[in-house]
């Protein structure tokens, strides 16, 4: 059986200006702006109950004056009124925020797992070149993901891009989230007409697209329900592209200690249910609040409700690492479908595992 990561990341040391700093910044803080972490004191560690990042509005036109910065071991940090905070976005283990190919090969061997997928969010970096020599140094571990400036996808640059990055340097799948709407206030929509060329091109290169309901608005939960639906709408318009629901059942995380945390929407399942899509299951993170989440019951319930509706062939595993080890180890994000869920045949967790991606990304 192969084991097959949908979500792992490569990067260079992240406090090194790699051309779109300001750009990289600016997006990373409102990512992070109402982050599960929280925001901590330096000078204390104390847990601050106040949003510091969140903003009068949602977008970057909005975002207060932090100096908002890379840190090491795994933080993120600010400043408001001369008084630090920090936010631990990445286990302490990240002495200088990188995770390299050979640091990711090194937690693969050990984990047991045999391919990866590497995402390519904008907040790690415009990584085009980085990821391809990734790639390049392990053909047979690692694919990489394109990616675009999403709040102008259909512009003409932004194509050859796309086409640059899979003719040339062998990407396999376009990694779209709306996060990227950040830069414009949110006044795109996946469904707008503008971004066609970019849907049209996807096609005709005949790859899968990662997609991530990002927005994080201030109503963050109502936001990514809504982007579901609007996906769903997408979805029923582009029948022919595969896709992937990147950290699905994201409420998970959103609704903690809140009524309907663990119900799937009604707008995720009937995504699931049309051809070609999937959707990638990083529980242990969505679910980071349960002392070891591998054995949360209600996971179980999640997991086992979506393989009666939609089957186990529309279900993908996920680490997120290398921010998977602030949870538990990567090893360990594996034993929700390796050795729980009693309900799973062996044919079923090997293809959530990684049978259901390698029928999107064969080896070569």
């Amino acid at each position: 059986m192969t084991i097959f990561d949908a979500h792992a990341h490569c990067f260079p040391p992240l406090g090194q200006d790699r051309g779109i700093m300001s750009t990289r910044l600016a997006e990373h803080q409102y990512h992070v702006r109402f982050h599960r972490q929280g925001i901590r004191r330096t000078r204390d560690d104390a847990l601050m109950d106040t949003p510091l990042l969140a903003g009068e509005q949602d977008g970057v036109s909005f975002q207060p004056d932090v100096d908002f910065r890379i840190g090491e071991f795994g933080r993120v940090e600010l400043t408001v009124e001369e008084e630090d905070y920090y936010i631990q976005w990445m286990p302490p283990t990240l002495a200088d925020m990188s995770s390299s190919p050979e640091y990711m090969v090194a937690q693969m061997d050990y984990a047991g797992v045999d391919r990866a997928v590497i995402q390519h969010d904008r907040i790690y970096g415009r990584l085009d070149d980085f990821l391809s020599d990734c790639v390049r140094k392990y053909p047979d571990r690692f694919l990489a993901l394109t990616q675009v400036d999403e709040w102008r996808a259909g512009e003409p640059d932004q194509i050859e891009r796309l086409r640059h990055e899979v003719t040339e340097l062998g990407f396999k799948g376009l990694y779209f989230s709306t996060g990227g709407f950040v830069h414009t206030d949110f006044a795109n929509n996946i469904n707008d007409p503008e971004f066609e060329p970019l849907w049209q091109a996807v096609a005709d290169l005949g790859i899968p697209i990662h997609r991530y309901a990002g927005e994080y608005r201030t109503n963050i939960t109502e936001a990514y329900f809504r982007e579901l639906d609007e996906i769903l709408e997408w979805a029923n318009r582009h029948p022919g592209i595969p896709c992937v629901l990147t950290h699905g059942l994201n409420q998970i995380s959103t609704l903690r200690g809140q009524p309907g945390r663990y119900d799937i929407s009604r707008s995720t399942i009937d995504l699931l249910k049309l051809p070609n899509w999937h959707v990638e299951l990083m529980l242990h993170i969505m679910a980071s609040d349960y002392e070891f989440p591998p054995y949360n019951p209600e996971v179980y319930e999640v997991v086992q409700q979506l393989v009666e509706e939609v089957g186990a062939e529309s279900l993908v595993w996920g680490s997120d690492m290398p921010a998977c080890e602030r949870t538990c180890t990567y090893k360990q994000s594996l034993i929700l479908f390796q050795t729980q869920c009693d309900f799973l045949s062996d044919e079923e967790r090997a293809a959530i595992l990684g049978g259901n991606l390698e029928r999107l990304y064969p080896a070569d």
